[in-house]
Protein backbone atom coordinates (compact mmCIF):
# COMPACT_ATOMS: atom_id res chain seq x y z
CA UNK A 1 0.00 0.00 0.00
CA UNK A 2 1.37 3.24 -0.83
CA UNK A 3 1.76 6.13 1.32
CA UNK A 4 -0.38 9.25 0.59
CA UNK A 5 0.34 12.46 2.51
CA UNK A 6 -2.75 14.89 2.14
CA UNK A 7 -1.92 18.32 0.81
CA UNK A 8 -2.70 20.44 3.32
CA UNK A 9 -1.79 24.21 2.96
CA UNK A 10 -1.23 25.42 6.68
CA UNK A 11 1.82 24.37 8.45
CA UNK A 12 1.47 20.96 10.78
CA UNK A 13 1.74 22.00 14.43
CA UNK A 14 3.79 19.81 16.78
CA UNK A 15 3.02 19.07 20.33
CA UNK A 16 5.36 20.51 22.90
CA UNK A 17 7.00 17.82 24.47
CA UNK A 18 10.75 17.11 25.97
CA UNK A 19 13.11 15.23 24.38
CA UNK A 20 13.08 12.27 27.05
CA UNK A 21 9.38 12.09 25.79
CA UNK A 22 10.29 11.84 22.68
CA UNK A 23 12.88 9.54 22.79
CA UNK A 24 10.83 7.55 25.15
CA UNK A 25 6.94 7.70 23.61
CA UNK A 26 5.75 8.93 26.25
CA UNK A 27 2.23 10.22 25.31
CA UNK A 28 0.19 12.52 27.89
CA UNK A 29 -3.35 10.96 26.91
CA UNK A 30 -4.58 8.85 30.05
CA UNK A 31 -6.89 5.79 30.51
CA UNK A 32 -10.00 7.55 31.44
CA UNK A 33 -10.89 7.18 35.75
CA UNK A 34 -13.42 5.09 35.96
CA UNK A 35 -12.81 1.66 34.24
CA UNK A 36 -16.55 0.92 34.34
CA UNK A 37 -17.54 3.41 32.01
CA UNK A 38 -16.75 1.54 28.70
CA UNK A 39 -16.91 -2.39 27.50
CA UNK A 40 -15.74 -4.84 25.05
CA UNK A 41 -18.08 -7.34 23.99
CA UNK A 42 -18.49 -9.12 20.12
CA UNK A 43 -16.39 -6.68 18.03
CA UNK A 44 -17.49 -3.46 19.46
CA UNK A 45 -16.69 -0.98 21.86
CA UNK A 46 -19.47 0.53 24.05
CA UNK A 47 -18.51 3.87 25.98
CA UNK A 48 -20.82 5.33 28.55
CA UNK A 49 -19.93 9.29 28.18
CA UNK A 50 -22.16 10.01 31.48
CA UNK A 51 -18.93 7.85 33.06
CA UNK A 52 -16.92 9.15 31.20
CA UNK A 53 -16.31 13.48 31.54
CA UNK A 54 -12.76 12.89 30.29
CA UNK A 55 -14.25 13.09 26.89
CA UNK A 56 -17.05 16.12 27.64
CA UNK A 57 -15.35 18.83 25.99
CA UNK A 58 -13.43 19.08 22.13
CA UNK A 59 -10.09 18.34 21.88
CA UNK A 60 -9.72 15.37 24.15
CA UNK A 61 -8.98 12.23 24.46
CA UNK A 62 -8.81 8.74 26.24
CA UNK A 63 -6.55 5.39 25.80
CA UNK A 64 -8.54 2.42 25.57
CA UNK A 65 -6.77 -0.96 26.46
CA UNK A 66 -7.68 -4.08 27.86
CA UNK A 67 -10.75 -6.05 27.87
CA UNK A 68 -10.46 -8.51 25.88
CA UNK A 69 -9.33 -6.38 22.35
CA UNK A 70 -6.21 -6.89 21.12
CA UNK A 71 -5.35 -3.16 19.60
CA UNK A 72 -5.08 -0.27 22.18
CA UNK A 73 -7.47 2.69 21.12
CA UNK A 74 -7.27 6.27 20.77
CA UNK A 75 -11.19 7.80 21.51
CA UNK A 76 -10.90 11.44 20.40
CA UNK A 77 -13.67 13.77 20.52
CA UNK A 78 -12.40 15.72 17.64
CA UNK A 79 -12.13 19.70 17.55
CA UNK A 80 -14.74 19.30 14.55
CA UNK A 81 -17.01 18.14 17.49
CA UNK A 82 -17.34 14.27 15.99
CA UNK A 83 -16.07 11.43 18.04
CA UNK A 84 -13.20 9.66 16.34
CA UNK A 85 -11.48 6.11 17.09
CA UNK A 86 -8.12 4.97 15.71
CA UNK A 87 -5.95 1.93 16.63
CA UNK A 88 -3.30 3.71 19.22
CA UNK A 89 -0.56 2.83 17.05
CA UNK A 90 1.69 4.97 14.59
CA UNK A 91 2.88 2.83 11.68
CA UNK A 92 6.13 3.98 12.16
CA UNK A 93 7.13 2.43 15.31
CA UNK A 94 3.93 1.56 16.73
CA UNK A 95 4.26 4.50 19.57
CA UNK A 96 1.14 5.64 20.80
CA UNK A 97 -1.10 8.75 19.66
CA UNK A 98 -1.90 12.43 21.12
CA UNK A 99 -4.85 14.46 19.66
CA UNK A 100 -3.24 17.47 18.79
CA UNK A 101 -5.00 20.51 20.73
CA UNK A 102 -7.00 23.12 18.16
CA UNK A 103 -6.35 21.13 14.90
CA UNK A 104 -8.32 18.57 13.25
CA UNK A 105 -5.22 15.93 13.75
CA UNK A 106 -3.55 13.44 16.13
CA UNK A 107 0.46 12.79 16.41
CA UNK A 108 2.71 9.93 17.36
CA UNK A 109 4.30 10.55 20.67
CA UNK A 110 7.79 9.75 19.56
CA UNK A 111 10.60 12.44 17.52
CA UNK A 112 9.40 11.67 14.30
CA UNK A 113 6.23 13.58 15.16
CA UNK A 114 3.69 11.93 12.22
CA UNK A 115 0.94 13.91 11.70
CA UNK A 116 -2.67 12.07 10.88
CA UNK A 117 -5.73 13.61 10.10
CA UNK A 118 -9.11 12.68 11.50
CA UNK A 119 -9.77 10.13 8.48
CA UNK A 120 -6.20 8.47 9.56
CA UNK A 121 -4.37 9.83 6.90
CA UNK A 122 -0.67 10.81 7.06
CA UNK A 123 -0.30 14.79 6.34
CA UNK A 124 3.75 14.60 7.49
CA UNK A 125 6.29 12.30 8.73
CA UNK A 126 8.26 8.92 8.71
CA UNK A 127 5.22 6.85 8.86
CA UNK A 128 4.86 3.96 6.84
CA UNK A 129 1.01 4.11 5.75
CA UNK A 130 -2.47 5.39 7.71
CA UNK A 131 -3.65 4.66 10.89
CA UNK A 132 -6.78 2.06 11.56
CA UNK A 133 -9.78 4.45 11.87
CA UNK A 134 -13.22 2.57 13.56
CA UNK A 135 -16.56 3.80 12.85
CA UNK A 136 -17.73 5.58 15.82
CA UNK A 137 -21.72 5.45 16.50
CA UNK A 138 -22.98 8.25 18.62
CA UNK A 139 -26.61 7.81 20.05
CA UNK A 140 -27.72 9.46 23.34
CA UNK A 141 -25.21 9.14 25.79
CA UNK A 142 -23.34 6.19 24.12
CA UNK A 143 -21.00 5.38 21.79
CA UNK A 144 -20.70 2.10 19.70
CA UNK A 145 -17.09 1.63 17.83
CA UNK A 146 -16.97 -1.47 15.51
CA UNK A 147 -13.00 -2.68 15.71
Amino acid sequence: MSTIKRDIKMSVQKLNRNIFQRLFGICVTKKPAKKDGWKAENGRITVDLKAMPELRNRGTAVRLDGKGFEAPLLLVHGDDGEFHAFENRCTHGKRALDPVPGTETIQCCSVGTSTFDYDGILIEGPAKGPLRVYKVEHADDVLSITV
